[in-house]
């Protein structure tokens, strides 16, 4: 438990310099074995010594605390040393009046000392709390300082592994993402998605013999570490895990995924060495599976195979052997491919894909041997694209296509290797500002011209776990701008390309080793593969807004003061809301938001199952927050007075997702609980906000803050408001409110929530 001293509570401690704990603590189950408090006097927790509790009687314990300079701050109670389950009944802090024991305590003198050791030695006044004895002993006092110091240098430490062991314990990102349930809806002319994929997560005899007995991409991955203060690393898979490719129900999990993310195909890295095949078998597998519906199309991965993860260049492991017969044999190989009805094609063209162009002899006859030997073979034209790989431009001349963005290759802007606090001193690598890097190839896809240039983007990157202390990083990425670039290249290619023209790459679904992937991991789940899918979904046709029943109901009179904002996001659960608002349709209107995606039977589903409800599509974005500050306008204009705000919620990331959501719907808005918390509105006019108790949790309770901290520290700024570790946090943001009460959080506020999206 924590005690932290409130703004209007800290002048009464500011000159004090002992206080007395009282508290109340009894065992349930277990008992209570030596209970303790650590408190800091301003110098942090990290540095203060247990202060054991005395027993005054039955579950009674008091201490007087004492200290040689500084202002009590926060108070930490350990209530046992052995495990058991207890109840606190209370705790009470007040200034003590007994003398700290030895001489007086000569707090200006000291404090001036403990500034100036300050401004000599950064950090080290922190944990050096100045008494007679320290003067006395000018040795203890340097040795104190050293000490010190030498905490400071693990700070940094401290943070990278206060993030290792939040994802250890299951803790998540603040943009962490649940798994999309269903594919983003989209127009029929949108542009397609492919991502690359790696088919490396397997162990083969290669692999073995290169790299050890049961090498796979995962061994990079696993042993990886930060380079430098906030550098994620490791990065590691969420439920997918440690996969292995040679298992089917990897593969099919993999489609699902993609299709739900609003990836349209895979474009899996095809390895051909003069007629030798690595890593075929996932590809062999995904193409032969009849429970796999997602189109593929292939990349010719045309380079040396070669040592250089480990940083040498010149050990080639396997190398290419480009000739006129290789070329052809290339080329026979992949027609049982392209001969697939699941292989993509670009104006009935098979689509394929050179990664290096620049190492072909002669790439003009290469494409010229394919073309005349796909039309030998009935395969037709082929459409066929090379990368930007390595800077190369030039892929007219050349006889390609399209050009095909490949990042992080061409990204250049924003270094910052030189202001990042550095982990590992000797590292060699180079770090750039993925937020730069965004806002500049933002602005050239809007400036491009060129239709046969196609869109490249990455969710991040970071290759630290092939190249240990020498790998390029692009950090500061986060799931919000990868939304944003995705959007400025499904945007540029609609622009200039026809419909079956108009594709994006992403770099890739599964790149772990190189800190690029779709997939979901432990810490952000899947928030990237929900970027990705928002930035479609934002660009589909919005049916939903001109549908009569959506204008109709706008017409509908204001029957009561009270009224139900409900947002519904599954259309499936339509029948259970109707079924919850029936009950309070009696004492209450209803205003429900939806997303504007949603087709026409759906929405006359809707209008039928909750009749006389103003209804009000939106677009998908801001979850349940943005739709709530909508509806919040709504009715203060339509003059109602109280509301109660609900929500629909699957919570696939959760097993007991279903009966969590009854749990939580059941506390609100039953007949029983509306009619209580309707009286208790009326009776108390100071009433603004009232939740369930089994959704008040307190901003001190472990987690509470862990996904709202950024969101509440931004209203609490706009709002003006200031909350202490026991202020009441509604979890769910299901409760019932004062519309008066929610004054401030329509106009500004709703603008600048759909702007943080």
């Amino acid at each position: 438990m924590l005690f932290r001293l409130t703004r209007a509570e800290q002048p009464g401690f500011d000159d004090v310099a002992s206080v007395r704990v009282t508290l109340k603590i009894r065992a349930i189950e277990g008992h209570i074995e030596a209970p303790s408090l650590l408190i800091d006097w301003g110098d942090g927790l990290a540095l203060a010594t247990p202060v054991a509790l005395k027993r005054l009687g039955e579950d009674a314990y008091v201490v007087v605390a004492h200290t040689n300079a500084g202002a009590l701050s926060q108070i930490v109670l350990r209530p046992s040393a052995a495990p058991c389950l207890f109840e606190l009944t209370a705790f009470q802090v007040e200034p003590a009046a007994e003398p700290a024991p030895g001489a007086p305590r000569l707090s200006a003198p000291r404090r001036l000392l403990r500034a100036a050791l300050r401004g000599l030695s950064p950090g080290a006044a922190r944990a050096i709390r100045i008494s007679l004895r320290t003067l006395r002993d000018p040795k203890s006092t340097i040795r104190l300082a050293r000490q010190t110091i030498r905490n400071r240098r693990l700070d940094p430490w401290r943070e990278s592994y206060q993030h290792a062991f939040n994802v250890a314990r299951h803790a998540f990102s603040p943009h962490y993402a649940a798994p999309a349930l269903n594919p983003p809806p989209r127009a029929d002319d949108a542009p397609r998605v492919l991502a690359f994929y790696l088919p490396q997560y397997h162990p083969f005899p290669e692999n073995d013999q290169w790299w050890g007995k049961g090498f796979t991409e995962w061994t990079n991955v696993s042993k990886a570490t930060p380079q430098f203060v906030g550098h994620y690393q490791p990065r590691l898979p969420g439920e997918l895990g440690f996969y292995d490719l040679r298992v089917p129900e990897v593969l099919q999990a993999q489609a699902r995924m993609a299709r739900n993310a609003g990836v349209d195909a895979f474009c899996f890295h095809y390895y051909w060495f003069g007629g030798k095949r690595l890593l075929e078998r996932p590809l062999d597998a995904f193409v032969a599976d009849p429970e796999i519906d997602l189109p593929f199309a292939l990349c010719w991965a045309n380079e040396n195979w070669t040592r250089r993860w480990d940083g040498d260049e010149s050990d080639v492991l396997m190398a290419q052997d480009h000739s006129p017969e290789d070329d052809l044999a290339l080329l026979d190989d992949l027609a049982r491919y392209m001969a697939s009805p699941r292989y993509v094609r670009v104006g009935g063209k098979p689509l394929l894909i050179v990664y290096r162009p620049d190492t072909l002899p002669d790439a003009a006859a290469t494409l010229e041997r394919w073309r005349k030997r796909a039309r030998e073979l009935g395969i037709g034209e082929l459409f066929i694209l090379c990368t930007n790989a390595f800077g190369f431009s030039a892929y007219r001349d050349a006889g390609f296509d399209g050009l095909v963005e490949f990042p992080p290759h061409a990204l250049q802007k924003g270094e910052i290797t030189d202001t990042v606090e550095r982990l590992n001193l000797d590292f060699a690598g180079r770090v750039y500002d993925y937020d730069a890097v965004v806002e500049e190839r933002i602005e050239a896809l809007e400036r491009r011209a060129d239709p046969r240039i196609y869109p490249g983007v990455m969710p991040s990157w970071d290759n630290e776990a092939r190249k240990p202390g020498c790998g390029n990083i692009f950090h500061n990425a986060t799931p919000q701008r990868f939304h944003d670039w995705a959007g400025a290249a499904l945007d540029c290619t609609t622009r200039l390309a026809p419909p079956d023209e108009r594709l994006v790459f992403v770099n890739a679904w599964n790149e772990w080793g190189e800190g690029t992937y779709l997939e979901p991991d432990r810490w952000f789940g899947h928030a990237s593969a929900q970027a990705l899918r928002n930035a479609v979904a934002r660009r589909a046709p919005a049916p939903a807004r001109d549908h009569p029943a959506v204008v109709v109901s706008h017409q509908s009179p204001r029957l009561h003061d009270a009224v139900m904002l409900f947002h519904i996001f599954y259309a499936d659960l339509i029948d259970d809301l109707a079924q919850r608002l029936a009950t309070l349709r009696d004492g209450m209107d209803a205003i429900i938001t939806f997303p504007e995606q949603w087709p026409a039977t759906a929405v006359d589903a809707l209008a039928t199952a909750v009749p006389g409800a103003v209804l009000v599509p939106l677009p998908n974005h801001g979850r349940d927050v943005v739709p709530f500050l909508t509806a919040l306008e709504i009715a203060r204009a339509r003059g109602h007075t109280v509301f109660c705000k609900a929500h629909t919620k699957k919570s696939p990331h959760r097993s007991d997702g279903a009966a969590w959501r009854d749990r939580l719907l059941d506390g609100l808005m039953s007949p029983e609980r509306a009619q209580a918390a309707l009286a208790a509105f009326a009776e108390d006019p100071r009433l603004g906000l009232l939740a369930p108790e089994n959704a008040r949790m307190l901003y001190s309770d472990p987690g509470v803050m862990t996904h709202n901290s950024e969101g509440v520290d931004y209203l609490s700024r706009y709002l003006n408001f200031r909350y202490s570790p026991d202020t009441a946090f509604p979890a769910g943001t299901m409760f019932w409110g004062r519309i008066a009460a929610f004054e401030a959080l329509v106009g500004h506020a709703l603008i600048e929530g759909k702007r943080r999206g």
